[in-house]
């Protein structure tokens, strides 16, 4: 452990003197983004806020913590394909920093919070237009919060909208509250300047405040970006330098080729770490004793849960930053939806930074299930606007162009070169096809008449389609490869059976689907304790060795197993022949079994596993369950057609850590129970048992109670328990639970 700790700190060092000295820092995996951003912003002299600035009312950063969601991705138009305009935001949070004026809070001596703002962001609000947020000034007007209670605003909310994955996810919905004021929740001005924008209504405010900066810091000092940009932080905003020097790159004569590229990535994990990730980062705690944290959240006073694995704030983190940065985001697509909805046109999904405008070179109207238009031969339809429509929604985004015209001329909002034929330079009709949130590929259409998706080439970037869901798994035909063929293989046939066309076969559709991870834990190394009993050490699995894991089909779990704690693990094999005879280890009990994909469950020592195949047919199907089809209905497997937002109501708000949290763990099957990738915060005064189970107890006469109690729960117990002075065991509580659903009143 000391070792590891000194080759931390001196990590850490190395990393701030390359960005004091002349020096083409080069980044690799060895250096994480945030690591590479911290560094750069030590060299500049700026200590994190929370450091120099110690007493920061922790209220605050509670209200802003609640009001942190992470970007908008969604689905809009599901396995229908449409033809589109594929549009992206230049570097969405550096732009949207540079608006804010956001730098100015990085770099403050203090930053003050300001109290007495409810009136007048009230009245910025009712005055707010789109015509409005194209003027960059509004943007600096946006550095706050404000507290409502939702009545069908359009606005960010992370619950659970699927019964079956029972994932948290986050969602921009029609949200409804409690007409408590003590239910009332904070969210950013962007975000509620956004639902605004798309409602024509201003929620009532409760309270607000916001956040300014007062003085400079005394201790910055100029540096040089990957040893070659200057910039001195006091008078430059330098999230606006990053975007314009990795822009002037190309350009740069004093610079080898080889030189140019490093500079260009040194600076792109430059703007992506420092622009955001440093200020939300969250860190958990891997370690299962419990332990007393005090907790800020969307009430004045803290409470104090007793937990495992909390989370510890980041060094550079600072809530007010990540939420307000996130929500201007999502404002920005707000901004860009309202306008193509202004033309009586839609999208067909949206991730992040990037939306997929339906459109067509002369506009026109598109066949699409739950559409609220007709076709001529009477079916339903949905408008797509024109070419010429996204060209005028580009220009109208110039306005809001932060950067120097030289550097970065136009518009943020770019029509993708994937939109032109990398031949002829001329725009041409592509397609998209959406399942999902990050679920999406982009196609055209071949001389002989069948889909071709969309590959990396000389002017495109990236091929386009989706690895999200997928990525996790190895090549199936050949594990040593980083093709990813296999994978467009998979969205070749989506796309093909949703134009109505035959589906192809995949050759790779009976072999089980493995994955591969690393020894990364003790918990990981454990099970091959036998394994490695008499062996030399050279032999032995080791830590940060490969392995392989598979996935367990629903039904395919060795007798007495127990789902939420059986995964199967092995030594690392490159030849998949062999995966269905080598000797898998279940992680939790160290205990050996073979694997096989013939028939549908397993056996005493034979676990039923997954094929690519069956994996393909729920990739296909992975339902968009945070929205609503054509009659208002949540999203399913069988949904096709245009989707719609759902009306969400609240009932009742837990507190969880931050959701990413060993995110390759749960993709690769590692992990099976949300509380291993979820720490959540008990809150005795929100919780369920307080907001909706006690209620309906205190319902039930007394005598009812104690007769259907009988058994597990004395008189004198229930009379405690509904007056508050006690609560039940888990068992009990369900236990009473059960009893309150058979009474009708759970």
């Amino acid at each position: 452990r000391r070792d590891v700790l000194a080759t931390s700190e001196l990590a850490t060092k190395l990393l701030e003197e390359f960005a004091k000295h002349p020096i083409l820092l080069q980044p690799t995996k060895a250096y994480s983004p945030a690591s590479i951003g911290k560094s750069y912003l030590h060299a500049m002299g700026i200590d994190p806020i929370l450091q120099r600035q110690p007493n920061f009312p922790k209220q605050y950063l509670g209200y802003a913590q609640s009001a942190f969601y992470g970007g908008r991705t969604s689905a809009h138009i599901r396995k229908q394909p449409v033809p589109v305009v594929y549009t992206d935001f230049l570097s969405m949070y550096p732009t949207v920093n540079s608006l804010m004026g956001l730098w100015q809070l990085v770099i403050a001596r203090e930053i003050r919070i300001v109290t007495d703002c409810k009136t007048g962001i009230e009245k910025f609000l009712r005055q707010l237009t789109a015509s409005a947020l194209f003027d960059p000034k509004t943007w600096k007007k946006l550095n706050g919060f404000v507290r409502i209670i939702p009545d069908g605003d359009v606005l960010p909310s992370r619950g659970k909208y699927n019964v079956q994955t029972n994932d948290w996810q986050v969602a921009v919905s029609h949200l409804y509250g409690d007409k408590n004021p003590t239910k009332a929740l904070w969210f950013s001005l962007p975000d509620v300047a956004a639902s605004v924008l798309l409602t024509g209504r201003v929620p009532a405010i409760l309270d607000a405040f916001g956040v300014k900066p007062n003085g400079v810091l005394p201790t910055l000092r100029p540096t040089a970006l990957g040893g070659v940009v200057k910039i001195d932080p006091k008078r430059q905003d330098f999230f606006k330098v990053v975007i314009e020097e990795r822009k002037r790159t190309s350009q740069r004569t004093d610079l080898s080729e080889v030189d140019k590229k490093r500079l260009d990535k040194a600076l792109k994990v430059l703007a992506n770490a420092s622009s955001y990730g440093i200020y939300a980062e969250m860190q958990r705690q891997e370690t299962d004793e419990k332990i007393w944290v005090t907790c800020h959240g969307i009430d004045t006073k803290p409470f104090r849960p007793h937990v495992a694995h909390p989370d510890t704030p980041g060094e550079y983190c600072f809530p007010p930053l990540a939420s307000l940065i996130t929500g201007g985001a999502r404002l920005m697509l707000a901004l860009l939806e309202h306008r193509i909805s202004e033309l009586g046109g839609t999208y067909a999904m949206e991730d992040t930074d990037s939306m997929a405008i339906v459109a067509t070179e002369e506009g026109a109207l598109v066949p699409c299930r739950g559409g609220g238009h007709r076709t001529p031969n009477g079916q339903e339809a949905i408008k797509a606007i024109s070419w010429a429509d996204t060209a005028h929604l580009s220009r109208e985004f110039a306005a809001l162009n932060p950067y120097d015209p030289e550097a970065v001329p136009g518009s943020i909002l770019k029509i993708e070169t994937d939109n032109f034929d990398p031949k002829m330079g001329e725009q041409r009709r592509i397609d998209c096809v959406a399942i999902s949130a990050k679920r999406y590929a982009l196609f055209v259409t071949g001389t002989n008449g069948r889909p071709e998706l969309l590959r990396a080439g000389i002017t495109n970037k990236d091929d386009r389609w989706s690895e999200h869901g997928l990525g996790h798994l190895l090549n199936p035909t050949n594990p040593e490869s980083e093709d990813r063929e296999w994978i467009a293989q998979i969205w070749l046939n989506i796309v093909v059976k949703a134009l109505g066309f035959p589906a192809m076969t995949l050759e790779f559709k009976q072999l089980p689907a493995v994955g591969r991870t690393t020894i990364s834990s003790p918990a990981l190394l454990k099970p091959f304790t036998k394994l490695n009993e008499g062996k030399k050490y050279a032999d032995q699995i080791k830590p940060f060795n490969f392995l392989i894991t598979c996935h367990v089909s629903p039904l395919g779990h060795p007798l007495h197993t127990t789902p939420e704690r059986f995964h199967l693990i092995a030594p690392y094999e490159s030849v998949p022949a062999k995966w269905l005879d080598a000797a898998w280890i279940d992680q939790y009990t160290g205990r050996q079994y073979r694997i096989t994909t013939a028939g549908h469950h397993g056996g005493s020592n034979v676990a039923r596993v997954k094929t690519h195949g069956e994996i393909a047919v729920e990739y296909e199907f992975h339902p968009e369950s945070k929205s609503a089809d054509a009659e208002g209905n949540p999203c399913g497997k069988q949904t096709i057609g245009l989707l719609r937002r759902r009306h969400i109501q609240i009932d009742y708000i837990k507190y969880i850590g931050k959701e990413s949290n060993s995110l390759e763990e749960v993709d690769s099957g590692l992990i099976h129970s949300e509380k291993n990738v979820y720490t959540e915060y008990p809150d005795p005064s929100r919780d369920e048992w307080s907001t909706k189970i006690l209620p309906a107890l205190k319902r039930v006469p007394l005598s009812v109670l104690v007769k259907a109690c009988s058994g597990f729960l004395h008189r004198r117990a229930i009379v405690d328990l509904r007056a508050g002075r006690s609560r039940p065991h888990r068992k009990n509580r369900e236990a009473l639970v059960t009893i309150l659903g058979k009474l009708g009143l759970a």
